[in-house]
């Protein structure tokens, strides 16, 4: 009797048959791993956006008042009087103009890191900066910003940590003059840095908050 292999025992798998499982299988595992991250919360994801976005703001002020520093030092140093340099943005075509291109060389500073961009402004005030001015002032660039981008900006800028107390100043927010701000009141631990966040009390047409603050020129 001669017995016949059926069909079936014929057939033989395709070469690749069963490759698509690999790819499956790790599927699962990366989103297993994902899902038991997520649940232990970790620190990958959960971090706070308001807490980046605060970071992002206090460098780019940081960048912003560096740049209007050096500004302010290509005037000075190339033999302008430092109450001559005109911090008007409007004007950019005179050698004593800090935003021409033929005077500080620099562009007005965005306002989109501050507070409330469609209203907050950038000033130049003289202020008496205890510890890094003269009685004469120093020249400032501040703007008001929000109580976390002040406490980043501290942190980045004078290594601290804790959130400011409110001072007592005279408004900062006239441009011109020769007559300094007093700043007896000015705060302890920013007493003669360059770069910093300091809370107000309000004073004429200062509001009460938190101002960035940047020394531009010092004499």
């Amino acid at each position: 009797m001669t017995v016949e292999s059926s069909d079936l025992s014929r057939q033989r798998l395709a070469s690749d048959a069963g490759i698509a499982i690999g790819p499956i299988l790790f599927i699962i595992a990366v989103l297993g791993i994902l899902a038991a991250a997520i649940a232990a919360g970790s620190g990958s994801f959960t971090t706070s956006t308001t807490g980046e976005s605060n970071r992002a703001k206090a460098a780019a002020l940081i960048d912003i008042g560096q740049t209007l520093k050096i500004g302010f030092d290509r005037l000075v140093g190339g033999g302008t009087d430092f109450f001559d340099v005109n911090i008007d943005p409007a004007d950019i075509t005179d050698t004593v103009d800090l935003f021409s291109p033929n005077g500080g060389g620099i562009s007005p500073p965005s306002r989109t890191m501050s507070d409330d961009p469609p209203n907050d402004e950038w000033h130049y005030p003289l202020v008496a900066v205890p510890g890094i001015c003269t009685s004469t002032g120093c020249r400032l660039a501040i703007i008001q910003v929000g109580s976390g981008v002040c406490l980043e900006i501290n942190n980045k800028a004078a290594a601290i940590t804790t959130a400011q107390t409110a001072v007592a100043l005279d408004d900062m927010t006239a441009d011109t003059g020769t007559t300094p701000v007093d700043g007896t009141n000015w705060p302890a631990d920013l007493q003669g840095k360059p770069t910093g966040c300091v809370r107000v009390n309000a004073n004429g047409g200062m509001d009460a908050g938190y101002y960035f603050y940047q020394i531009m020129g010092v004499q």
